[in-house]
């Protein structure tokens, strides 16, 4: 049998074969996953594992969070300036001793505050909860608003 040497450049060994925004998070996760397994899971922030998209329109900002077993009267949402929180209560109480295997459905309080990227309209805000997304549609203000400016010809 004969050994073979593979040559990695330093890059390799430290960067992750596919790059990405989430990619480096990820490789600290899968690190710490390995590294620590189930001891390194109370730590988790429940709140950061709850998906969201935060986009924006010619017209709005639109933020879309999945909150899938959730209703609507356990959600608070509220808008001070442009910092936007969303306050809400994921599960309830498990009655008698469990021991999960696997947990990955956020259970308990959590919170989650977004600084919003342009200044919206706070009285025009819409909060809409279906199929378990809830969604906001926040109208930017009039100067943050995209203008199409006509090219003339001189």
């Amino acid at each position: 049998m004969a050994l073979i040497r593979q040559e990695t450049r330093p890059s390799e060994m430290l960067m992750p074969r596919t790059w990405g925004p989430m990619s480096l998070f990820e490789s600290m996760n899968r690190l710490l996953d390995e590294t620590f397994g189930d001891l390194a899971r109370p730590f988790v922030n429940p709140a950061s594992s709850i998906p969201c998209n935060l986009y924006e329109t010619d017209e709005a900002l639109v933020l879309e969070m999945a909150a899938a077993g959730l209703n609507p009267q356990d959600l608070e949402v509220s808008l001070e300036g442009n910092k936007l929180t969303i306050r809400g209560q994921a599960g309830t109480t498990p009655e008698g001793v469990r021991r999960y295997y696997l947990q990955e459905i956020p259970q308990g309080s959590f919170i989650r505050s977004f600084i919003l990227p342009v200044a919206v309209e706070g009285d025009s805000v819409k909060a809409e909860f279906k199929n378990g997304i809830l969604r906001l549609q926040m109208p930017k203000v009039v100067e943050a608003r995209a203008k199409r400016i006509p090219v003339q010809m001189s």
